[in-house]
């Protein structure tokens, strides 16, 4: 929902609803992508993770994900978890399956690793630290991943971090929007 920093490294500091992300990089090097998303939103931490670790639902956080559920829970905090992603990068369109294990340590970070008999990537990893801050939660995700399948060669590079930017920007700002209350 975790790669050697080369090539465009893109950094912004931007609104997220009315929280703010401090960092948002997307890089490539050897057919692996790396994201890095450093972010407060102004919603409680606890709601934050109960958003990010609601594996049926993840949907919510991300509306490119089309499909999430548990396949198998080892124990508290201990999940594999099954995602199906629509990913378009202009006329480029991919249905992208995903298995992870998903392991909620006791330290409060949330690591997923994908498993690449069951997924459409070469391997991957994603790493979650949620901690509370005065203004907020701080988000702090790193990821990578290897994808399975082709990507055009000159400009997908380019093309497939800006969208995994742009999807962690959505993610962001979606973690902040589905963490408020309503108003009634």
């Amino acid at each position: 929902m975790a790669r050697s920093l080369a090539l465009l490294l893109l950094g912004v500091t931007a609104a997220a609803g009315a929280g703010q992300v401090f960092t948002a990089v997307a890089t490539h090097q050897a057919n692996t992508y790396f994201v890095e998303v450093d972010a407060l939103v102004e919603v409680p931490e606890q709601r934050v993770r109960e958003l990010l670790t609601d594996y049926d639902n993840l949907g919510r956080v991300n509306a490119a994900i089309e499909e999430s559920e548990i396949l198998l829970t080892r124990g508290p905090g201990n999940y594999r978890v099954r995602t199906v992603t629509m990913a378009c990068v202009f006329l480029f369109c991919k249905r992208i399956h995903q298995v992870q294990d998903v392991i909620e340590s006791a330290d409060g970070s949330i690591t997923a690793t994908v498993i690449p008999a069951q997924s459409d990537f070469r391997h991957g990893y994603a790493r979650v630290n949620l901690w509370q801050e005065p203004g907020g939660t701080r988000v702090l995700i790193r990821s990578e991943v290897e994808p399975d399948f082709w990507i055009p060669p000159i400009i997908g590079p380019w093309l497939i971090k800006r969208k995994l930017r742009s999807e962690a920007l959505e993610t962001v700002a979606n973690l902040e929007r589905a963490g408020k209350p309503a108003i009634q």
